[in-house]
Parts: structure tokens; sequence; C-alpha cells
């Protein structure tokens, strides 16, 4: 692979980061990445830094041969934040408390008045069975439907 002439992966929906062994290759004429998605810095190599902008277009890399460091500036802020230990690395309490209280306050107002109230347990599941035969009344019907015709 040292020997590769010509490397075209563009529009492959390639994500990541591109090789640090991409910069061994030294016999290339051609090389095109564009239009994936791929992000970070351009390995260094004069291979590499040969080919136009135009080979490396439509992704969010930073590096030679391309004009715009802007997204060189923000790779190097994020690998020193990874390092580092946040505060928000731990459980989100205020979302688990949320999701339990509205578990608890949901069941509860759907299955509490069904156990306490017999008349309401007698009403829900008479409508549940009823719900029931139309539904197999209207898959019934469909199925006549289309297999009669």
């Amino acid at each position: 692979m040292k020997e590769l002439i010509s490397l075209d992966l563009s529009v492959n929906w390639l994500s990541g980061e591109l090789p640090m062994s991409l910069s061994k290759l030294n016999f290339l004429s051609s090389f095109n990445v564009s239009f994936n998605s791929l992000t970070g810095r351009i390995p260094t190599s004069t291979q590499l830094q040969s080919f136009s902008e135009s080979s490396f277009f439509g992704n969010k890399l930073c590096g030679a041969p391309l004009t715009e460091t802007n997204g060189c500036e923000r790779v190097k802020a994020a690998t020193h934040t990874i390092g580092e230990k946040k505060e928000e690395d731990g459980a989100d309490w205020g979302l688990i408390i949320s999701i339990l209280v509205g578990f608890v306050c949901g069941f509860w107002m759907i299955m509490g008045p069904l156990i306490v109230r017999r008349s309401w347990r007698i009403a829900y599941f008479s409508f549940v069975s009823n719900l029931r035969y139309m539904v197999y009344d209207v898959i019934h019907k469909y199925c006549c439907h289309m297999f009669s015709s």
C-alpha cells in the first residue's frame, strides 16, 4: 500500500479523523476525500500538503493545504478539555428525579381511580374489551375486502 498511486474516497459517508498512516504514502498522484464527514487535522507530510483544497472540500478538516484555520483552533481547544474532568460528567439528578416523579404521578393518575372506584374499573375494562372487538372487526372486514377482489 506504500506505493499507492491514486486514492479517491469522495462521497463515501466516511466519518472520523484521517489516519496518520496516510502521511506515509509517498507515491500518490491523486487524492480525494471530499464530501464526507471527516474532522480533525490533516496529517502532515509533503505528499498530502501538495494536493489542492478541493481534495478536502466538504469536511471539517483543518491544517495545510487548507487556508481556513478556524477549525484547527477548535480542534486544539477540544483536545485540551478531553483529559480534564468536568463536574457535569456525573448523573443528572434533576433529570432522574423528574422522570421518576412523572412516572409515579402518571401511573397513579390512571391506576388510582381504577383501584379505588369499582364503577370506573368496570367501565374501563368494558371499553377495552369493546375496543378489542372493534379492532378485530375492522381487520376482518379489511382482509375480507382485500382477498375477495
